[in-house]
């Protein structure tokens, strides 16, 4: 399922694929890999998860929601303090209403904590499949290449082809799965462009390229995306969670004028860095499309 929409920002025409009310509680990106998830976890017999991210991670939520509607247990490593944790709503709140056991480590303990959390499930008799944050196993990826053939279908009947697909990239599963859905439907000369939420540039590419080129093996395509990954750090304003009173002011009024919700965090840095690049390219003229990725629970934290 894909939902299209059109609005006018600063003078620019954009369209949207509207992940951020893809239906599953929460929606988003994480949503739609979810949904894969459950159909491949389904297919091989799991009835557990172990996964990881942050106080507010969509990711975790997704997974938490997942497990829950099909009875199968979820171990969700949370990156974060218990005071923090239990004190926020959003994300934080879900995870903690869902029944999934949250273990809160640091960041440095992540890949300690989901070994043992695998071994201690599969001793419980539990047949448990390891997530790795922020959906980078396959199906996080698949489940973007077939959107991206949805889009093309959906573009074709309005006659309509995007110069440039804009969103926010964070653990990278999201713009590799596009990346390879472009070249997949014969549309490789789109202009695809990740704006970093969370990682350096030189880890950031890296993540993408690996990602993207395990995908492209996966449909036995040519498997080599280091020059064909378009992805910028330059609006990080500090890192993950972080953000400028300027953007968050911006942001406030796009949502006035547009009725669309972004967060300071992901979709919301992911459109702000897109307006800057449209602005410092000179790209107006051209179509453009924001790939919204969600975060409407960022917002309620």
């Amino acid at each position: 399922m894909l939902i299209l929409d059109e609005v006018g920002v600063g003078g620019v025409t954009l369209r949207l694929v509207r992940d951020d009310i893809y239906p599953f509680v929460g929606g988003g990106s994480k949503a739609r890999k979810a949904v894969a998830y459950e159909k491949f976890l389904k297919e091989r017999g799991y009835n557990a998860v172990v996964t990881c991210g942050g106080i507010q991670s969509n990711h975790n939520r997704a997974m938490a929601l997942m497990c829950a509607r099909n009875g199968w247990k979820c171990h969700l490593c949370i990156q974060g303090t218990a005071e923090r944790f239990f004190q926020e709503k959003g994300n934080a709140l879900i995870d903690r209403l869902s029944g999934a056991e949250c273990e809160l480590i640091a960041p440095e303990e992540t890949s300690v904590a989901m070994d043992r959390a695998m071994d201690n499930l599969k001793k419980e008799g539990y047949n448990p499949y390891y997530v790795i944050g922020g959906g980078h196993n396959l199906p996080g990826g698949t489940c973007f290449v077939d959107a991206v053939v949805d889009l093309k279908k959906q573009c074709e009947v309005e006659n309509w082809k995007p110069d440039y697909i804009f969103l926010a990239s964070g653990t990278g599963s999201t713009q590799a799965g596009i990346a390879v859905g472009l070249d997949y439907v014969g549309w490789n000369d789109v202009n695809l462009v990740g704006i970093s939420v969370a990682r350096q540039q030189k880890r950031g590419k890296e993540v993408i390229v690996d990602f993207a080129n395990m995908l492209a093996h996966y449909y036995n395509m040519t498997a080599d995306y280091d020059e064909k990954i378009n992805f910028t750090a330059d609006y990080l304003m500090g890192g993950y969670e972080q953000y400028s009173q300027e953007m968050k002011e911006y942001l406030n009024v796009v949502m006035k004028k547009t009725g669309l919700l972004f967060d300071t965090t992901y979709s919301g840095k992911g459109f702000w860095g897109m307006m800057k690049e449209i602005e410092r390219l000179k790209i107006q003229d051209k179509k453009i499309l924001f790939w919204h990725t969600g975060g409407i629970m960022n917002i309620m934290k």
